[in-house]
């Protein structure tokens, strides 16, 4: 059992890069940008409020194309246009010390504001998804390795902006995951048909960032990728944790920095398959403290995200005064101090969005 105050311990990623404590700020959809992807003020304010909530800071989702955005009012990064907000952002996430990650993901089929903007949206194959209110249209091999190359295009606009590294999002049953999925993707191409070639489009998304970072970036510039351990819903298998586990060894073995987990199922089995290759950031639903510092002793990292919404300085807090953590909203809470962009916290109230709640929402 490791100490509790291991989560304050500097830790190296396999690279050589640094952080001064092994928490990170998971990735939260903000809401704060222009409905075309540009960082506003509201981004800015929010992401400075937290710079010293954790040692490494992830972004929201961003998207490397413009028919890849699942999420409205949250920034871009399929442009030059995208890298003097984003700039900014990187600055403001770094100013307490801490290293700045820019998350990059395509929404393939959930890209339903790519949707409404161009009246389309792309999927590894042709399926009518029923919970879905439009047609997807499958996209051509050239369309496949346009994205590819999107997120080596997205990568190095990380990097011209200023950020420490960038976490591909292989979870949340966006476009890598789609292409991973035996439901998703029926193709029969070098994309698609056996497990091995489902996993063909994350592991040249992997290659073509790896390539992108090797050209244009320092050594220590940090590549992570995220993945959602298992897809199965019923009856409905998109892969089990036995052919993630595969994924996830091709991935580590391809040479990232990290592997962030986005449920806290199957722990041990996952830093059982990393065996110390890459950092394992292990995500826990931390809804108390004694979770956060149980978490340390499956991962090397321990990501919290509803805990830095609700505690911008939470480094700094259980540094000096740990029982001042809070776990929920009540009316006594300062919401000015916290500042969640106004669609945010809208977000938070519609009963419809299946954004995770916490107590005491009622109250933004």
């Amino acid at each position: 059992m490791k100490k509790n105050n291991e989560l304050l311990f500097p830790y190296t990623f396999p690279n050589g890069a640094v952080i001064s404590n092994r928490i990170a700020m998971a990735p939260i959809t903000t809401k704060g940008s222009s409905y075309d992807g540009f960082v506003l003020e509201e981004d800015i304010d929010f992401y400075s409020t937290r710079s010293s909530a954790a040692g490494l800071i992830i972004t929201g989702a961003t998207s490397v194309s413009v028919h890849g955005e699942a999420f409205s009012y949250q920034f871009s990064i399929s442009d030059d246009r995208f890298i003097e907000g984003l700039s900014r952002l990187a600055k403001v996430m770094k100013k307490d010390g801490g290293k700045a990650i820019l998350q990059i993901y395509h929404g393939g089929r959930q890209a339903n504001v790519s949707q409404k903007k161009l009246g389309y949206a792309l999927s590894p194959s042709f399926i009518d998804f029923p919970f879905l209110d439009y047609d997807v249209r499958e996209m051509s091999v050239e369309e496949v390795w346009s994205v590819i190359k999107d997120f080596g295009k997205a990568t190095k606009r990380a990097i011209a902006a200023g950020f420490d590294g960038v976490e591909i999002h292989g979870a949340n049953h966006h476009l890598n995951q789609q292409f991973f999925s035996a439901y998703s993707n029926k193709r029969k191409d070098f994309f698609g048909g056996d497990l091995r070639k489902r996993m063909n489009f994350p592991l040249e998304v992997v290659k073509e960032v790896k390539d992108t970072i090797q050209k244009s970036a320092a050594n220590d510039f940090i590549i992570g990728y995220r993945i959602t351990q298992t897809e199965i819903h019923g009856d409905n298998i998109g892969y089990t944790i036995d052919d993630a586990l595969q994924l996830i060894d091709e991935v580590v073995n391809l040479g990232i920095d990290y592997l962030h987990v986005s449920r806290p199922e199957y722990g041990d089995l996952i830093k059982e398959c990393i065996n110390g290759r890459a950092a394992y950031i292990f995500m826990p639903r931390a809804t108390s403290q004694e979770e956060v510092y149980d978490a340390i002793n499956l991962g090397d990292i321990v990501a919290i995200a509803r805990l830095a919404i609700l505690n911008p300085s939470y480094v700094k807090t259980i540094k000096k005064q740990p029982d001042r953590i809070t776990y929920q909203i009540n009316p006594d809470t300062d919401i000015n101090k916290l500042k969640l962009p106004k669609k945010l916290k809208l977000w938070f109230n519609d009963p419809i969005s299946n954004i995770p709640k916490f107590n005491g929402v009622e109250y933004l």
